[in-house]
């Protein structure tokens, strides 16, 4: 997957914009934060050779870059010179209380899409990691929470807002749902 590695170097060049944060309550009354930042990259194919199974393409910044396409890449004979090739990255955070009691654990899950025969090559990967604590002690007095894992390890961490550990308590379980999601397409120039 290394065309994967080229690609993300395209979105080093992009600045990425501030995560966009929303603070919200669940059905229950428990906090619940949800954060997202989503970076967006274009690059023009100046060449193609088919033989070699590489793109020569020009990032917005005015970078050149040489990406090598494997047999994943389908519809290879699809890229032509002067084509953009969009890659996009998006990664998200939710923060919940789940009332307890229940067991921390944790979770991943991947996906993978790409093209059908005779589609522009494009693709995606997600990975979503669901991570589950126990909150094991509460201090309003220092405005913290201590967090148990699933491995038996504690972390004690200060939330931002202080009034949320009168929300919570002893036994509840924060949920912590991380996304990412990398997509690359290629389009014919209009």
């Amino acid at each position: 997957m290394r065309w994967v590695l080229v690609l993300c170097s395209m979105l080093v060049a992009v600045s990425a914009s501030a995560a966009e944060v929303k603070h919200s309550t669940s059905k229950s009354g428990k906090p619940r934060i949800e954060a997202t930042n989503k970076v967006t990259a274009e690059a023009t194919v100046l060449s193609v050779n088919k033989s070699k199974r590489t793109v020569k393409v020009r990032a917005e910044d005015g970078d050149t870059l040489l990406i090598e396409c494997g047999p994943e890449i389908k519809n290879f004979a699809q890229i032509k010179a002067k084509d953009v090739v969009t890659v996009t990255y998006t990664e998200k955070l939710t923060i919940e209380i789940e009332k307890g009691p229940a067991t921390p654990s944790a979770e991943t899950e991947t996906t993978t899409g790409t093209a059908k025969e005779g589609e522009k090559p494009h693709a995606s990967i997600t990975q979503h990691t669901k991570y589950k604590a126990t909150i094991s002690a509460i201090d309003t007095t220092a405005g913290t929470v201590t967090l148990k894992g699933m491995d038996g390890r504690e972390a004690t961490v200060t939330p931002r807002n202080r009034a949320n550990l009168h929300k919570v308590e002893v036994g509840d379980l924060v949920v912590f749902t991380y996304t990412e999601n990398l997509a690359a397409s290629v389009t014919t120039k209009k």
